[in-house]
């Protein structure tokens, strides 16, 4: 998802702010989606929708290799950004996103996310094309199609049940496919982890966000806004979780970050 400069100052109402924040959540663990966006990361049930944080400590040999990859000559930077992340979440996002599932019914939320997911087409099409995976693209041209209509505009899942399995994709993934490696770590205030490869392709998907094109700057940061509070709401208590399993915060966000990020490129690498 692009989010252009308008996006970055400081002037944009809090919830707006405060949900972009949750891309800090998202790509460290893997929504949609970056996958995030996979993925991290997104259809059915809420609980499949948002996926949980993932212990980046689960595997010593794992980590070390990941470990041994990253590159963080900014890290006083990066740990400021962490730390206003950090203060964000808890002053903004986290207060909105209560508030926010007080009013709207899990069920519904639940719709919301699924619509979201649907609108992420052109960015799985075109990354998934991109890595000659053109049975994926296809089959993500059917759940477009089948969820866009039966689905009633994406709100609900039919595909799934049709055992039309989701091939979510982004340009982070893509560079990494032919080898571009990541470079060094970025923990961008707002935005959250990322790399130099993952920046480059935060902007190349944006460029195929359908919000990038209709409603002006309002609908741009609005829409998407609203989309992170509500995955938001359906996580509540996963940050604050994952903070109290380790030593290092930024540390552990940071392979998390990295280890999410491998494991996608890899997925990218095995046969459509």
């Amino acid at each position: 998802m692009q989010i252009p400069s308008t996006c970055r100052s400081f002037t944009v109402k809090s919830i707006s702010t405060a949900a972009c924040l949750a891309l800090l959540l998202g790509r460290a663990c893997g929504a949609e989606n970056p996958v995030a966006q996979a993925s991290p990361l997104t259809t059915g049930s809420a609980a499949e929708e948002e996926k949980p944080f993932r212990d980046p400590f689960a595997s010593g040999s794992e980590q070390t290799n990941t470990q041994a990859k990253i590159k963080d000559p900014l890290q006083p930077m990066n740990r400021a950004f962490f730390h206003f992340n950090d203060k964000l979440y808890f002053w903004a996002l986290k207060p909105a996103a209560k508030g926010y599932s007080k009013v709207v019914p899990r069920p519904a939320r639940t719709c919301v996310g699924r619509f979201f997911a649907n609108v992420k087409y052109p960015v799985n099409l075109v990354n998934n094309l991109l890595q000659a995976k053109f049975k994926a693209a296809g089959v993500e041209t059917g759940r477009f199609v089948v969820n866009s209509t039966v689905g009633v505009g994406g709100f609900f899942d039919p595909a799934k049940h049709w055992k039309i399995e989701a091939h979510p994709a982004d340009f982070d993934q893509t560079l990494g496919f032919y080898g571009v490696g990541p470079w060094i770590y970025f923990d961008w205030p707002v935005f959250g982890p990322s790399s130099a490869r993952g920046t480059a392709g935060l902007g190349a998907d944006g460029m195929l966000s359908p919000w990038s094109y209709i409603g002006g700057v309002g609908v741009f940061v609005g829409v998407p806004a609203y989309r992170e509070v509500n995955g938001a709401s359906v996580r509540t208590g996963e940050y604050e979780s994952f903070k109290k399993a380790t030593l290092d915060p930024y540390i552990a966000m940071r392979s998390a970050y990295y280890q999410n990020r491998t494991e996608a490129v890899a997925r990218s690498k095995e046969k459509p």
